[in-house]
């Protein structure tokens, strides 16, 4: 995703790079929206809650040979001449928001960019503040670090060296965090799981070293010499109850369902938000309680 993209959705390799400082450019300006259609192997529509994703990766391959592996993300200070100890920038994946009336399925492979101005982009990597989804693109300005989905890693190659042609690079997403957990919770639902790749290596109009990732147009996929991106995940499905009250869908409501009430206490996408209000609460409580025994 870059302004100067004649090619949305066609392009056989896809830039991460920054623009820090730039008067118009977001600091992450070279960014990848990659999207998987989720629903022939999980099946979607049954609430948010249904889901527990246990695990999941998502993976992709780098073309050249032009950056350096780093593993680690960089304080946003580092930016401004404080010690970093390793050669190189992370790439890392985040959640996609979305602007300009535009959600996944409508933006597909070639919805519009947006306008060329800071937060300008129709789509975005987003990072969460007490819960809130957050623009995390211009996380430089801003001065703040935000908590990436998941980090490129590989084993194919040594911290601080450059990383071959085509280095699979796999981003472990932090399934423990509860807002990510969220995030991928109602993806399932969607049917569609949405991710910006993005990292904040030296980028200009005459050149720079930041790394090229492998699109799934790109002939050496079908050629069977690369992969294009993957994701694996691991999700425990709990088809909702048609007995009122019965959260585990154990065909009764009992103490197992009081307790899940109360382990999941305001939780904005759980099984246990009986009501759907957006939020595991009292009302959900009394909803267990008026039909114990069911």
């Amino acid at each position: 995703m870059y302004p100067y993209n004649f090619q949305p959705g066609e392009r056989v390799a896809g830039p991460t790079f920054g623009a820090y400082g730039s008067t118009y450019y977001d600091d992450r300006a070279g960014q990848n929206l990659i999207s998987f259609d989720t629903r022939e192997s999980i099946t979607d529509g049954l609430g948010a809650g249904s889901y527990d994703i246990i695990s999941g990766r998502m993976t992709i391959m780098v073309l050249d040979n032009n950056t350096f592996y780093d593993p680690t993300p960089d304080s946003w200070q580092t930016w401004l001449g404080a010690e970093d100890d390793d050669l190189g920038r992370a790439c890392i994946i985040s959640g996609a928001g979305f602007r300009g009336g535009y959600d996944g399925w409508s933006f597909g492979d070639d919805g519009d960019w947006g306008v060329v101005e800071h937060y300008g982009r129709n789509v975005y990597p987003i990072g969460f503040v007490d819960g809130d989804p957050v623009d995390i693109s211009r996380n430089l300005a801003e001065g703040w670090d935000p908590k990436p989905f998941g980090v490129g890693e590989t084993d194919e190659v040594s911290i601080g060296e450059p990383m071959p042609d085509l280095t699979t690079l796999t981003f472990e997403l932090d399934t423990s965090d509860p807002d990510i957990q969220c995030y991928l919770r109602n993806a399932l639902d969607d049917g569609l799981l949405s991710l910006v790749l993005s990292s904040l290596h030296y980028g200009s109009h005459d050149g720079g070293s930041y790394p090229q990732f492998i699109m799934q147009e790109n002939s050496l996929v079908f050629a069977g010499l690369a992969n294009g991106s993957g994701l694996e995940l691991e999700v425990v499905v709990t088809q909702p109850s048609s007995v009122a009250g019965d959260i585990n869908n154990d065909g009764g409501v009992d103490v197992s369902d009081l307790l899940r009430v109360i382990n999941e206490w305001g939780c904005s996408c759980c099984i246990s938000d009986i009501n759907s209000d957006g939020r595991t609460d009292v009302s959900d409580l009394l909803a267990v309680i008026n039909n114990w025994g069911g």
